[in-house]
């Protein structure tokens, strides 16, 4: 049960970390789902999952926006911007962490050859561009290639984690702003008062 905005200070702060890690599970399936649609576009070139995969990420901020807004109204519209960043923030670490779990386990085990044909469908389009800077970047990725320097399935989840946690907090703040502005309880006065 999400607690309200009058309780004490390390209540609320306590009460965020538990918003975040509750919706950030729900997120990380989430988002887990999204990877697999994404990897099975990107290896067996199926045009259902590049859809699912596609909407999916379109769909981020739409998802975000509900949990956000479901706390802020939770909590009576009283809830500060530091507060709101705050849980955006622990969605995405606590959801990225449970994607960066899938994708290693991915990589790892069900497709072990996964980056190498991530980085030949690189290879592949950024030669079709027809440009001199296409041309070069598929060259690097062919050294790439022969020289097998392709990264560990560790790193790449690490990668992940470190992405989304950067673009979930400018997310969070954009949508943070949003939602206080957008959203009122009759009881309580405008923010940013």
């Amino acid at each position: 049960m999400y607690q309200t905005a009058d309780m004490t200070t390390s209540t609320i702060n306590k009460s965020v970390y538990r918003r975040g890690a509750d919706d950030g599970f729900i997120f990380g399936l989430y988002l887990s789902v999204m990877f697999i649609a994404m990897a099975l576009s990107i290896t067996t070139s199926s045009l259902p999952a590049n859809l699912i995969g596609l909407a999916m990420t379109a769909a981020v901020p739409v998802v975000i926006y509900f949990f956000l807004r479901r706390a802020y109204i939770a909590d009576r519209c009283l809830s500060s911007f530091s507060a709101m960043w705050l849980h955006g923030i622990c969605i995405f670490f606590f959801g990225s962490l449970i994607m960066a779990l899938t994708a290693y386990v991915y990589m790892r085990l069900v497709n072990p050859s996964f980056i190498p044909e991530t980085v030949a469908v690189a290879r592949d389009t950024y030669e079709s561009l027809g440009t001199s800077d296409g041309h070069d970047m598929a060259q690097l990725l062919e050294q790439v290639q022969r020289k097998n320097l392709y990264p560990a399935a560790g790193a790449v989840a690490v990668q992940i984690i470190w992405l989304a946690v950067f673009t979930g907090s400018l997310l969070s703040m954009i949508l943070s702003t949003v939602i206080r502005l957008t959203t009122r309880d009759k009881t309580t006065p405008p923010p940013f008062r």
